[in-house]
């Protein structure tokens, strides 16, 4: 009987030690490792995740400072808003197009200006604002330039659409004026009543819009009140707009 209570006491001392040294409660301190790395590694996760979000940000836009021209401001920024076809809103600041103007909304082909510079630049879209340097005060609250929009010019698309006019009068007052698509539609250094050159005398690359004269075709905005022809026959395009009821007659009054 003493033996067999000896050998018990005996076993029973080093389960007890054992037990003791793995912590009473049958874990050992390294079963906790896992827990504690799991809680240290998160907030990690969390800031290379918003390092990445942040940098994809950045390079959303293709545009920089440097496609702007001159040392007026450029501004780089999101469309937030469509006015009409020669007015939009980049992170709600009004821009008005430099030397290309649209009707307005209510008037005959405001609403397709509209649609088409919707098209080519919705809202969302990323852009490059080029301000005029010649016109930094702007118009009724409006910053003044050219637009760059999924890689073209909104200002040239407009007026090659057929769907606005190049505002001639402002010409000799914008850093535009002797840029490409200035001149292509209207903007030359001198107008042709300027050179005192009559229209009908002007022969070569007559405008095809009007047949019965000769209208050059890369000529100043012109108005019924800057010729001397009146109820003349019209055709398509009409980049003049000579005839604004479309009867194909033009300046009948």
């Amino acid at each position: 009987m003493k033996k067999d209570l000896v050998m018990i006491v005996g076993i029973g001392v080093p389960v007890a030690i054992l037990m003791v040294a793995i912590g009473g409660g049958g874990h050992s301190s390294f079963d906790f490792e896992p827990e504690d790395k799991t809680t240290t590694e998160q907030p990690k996760q969390t800031q290379s995740s918003s390092s990445q979000s942040s940098s994809s940000s950045i390079t959303q836009s293709s545009y920089s400072s440097q496609d702007c021209s001159g040392n007026a401001r450029c501004i780089i920024g999101k469309v937030t808003e469509i006015i009409d076809g020669d007015t939009i809103k980049v992170d709600s600041k009004s821009i008005r197009f430099a030397l290309s103007s649209a009707p307005e909304l209510n008037e005959s082909g405001g609403a397709d200006a509209r649609k088409f510079i919707e098209g080519l630049c919705s809202v969302g879209s990323d852009v490059l604002v080029d301000e005029d340097d010649k016109q930094t005060g702007g118009s009724y609250g409006r910053i003044i330039g050219v637009i760059y929009c999924n890689k073209v010019n909104l200002n040239e698309e407009l007026l090659d659409a057929n769907l606005g006019h190049l505002s001639s009068g402002f010409c000799s007052t914008s850093e535009f004026e002797n840029h490409s698509w200035a001149q292509k539609h209207g903007c030359m250094t001198s107008s042709v009543t300027d050179l005192g050159v009559s229209i009908q005398e002007t022969q070569n690359d007559c405008d095809l819009s009007y047949p019965d004269f000769c209208i050059p075709s890369i000529s100043p905005d012109l108005d019924c009140k800057d010729i001397s022809q009146k109820r003349f026959t019209v055709l398509a395009p009409d980049p003049h707009r000579f005839d604004g009821d479309k009867d194909g007659i033009g300046c009948e009054s």
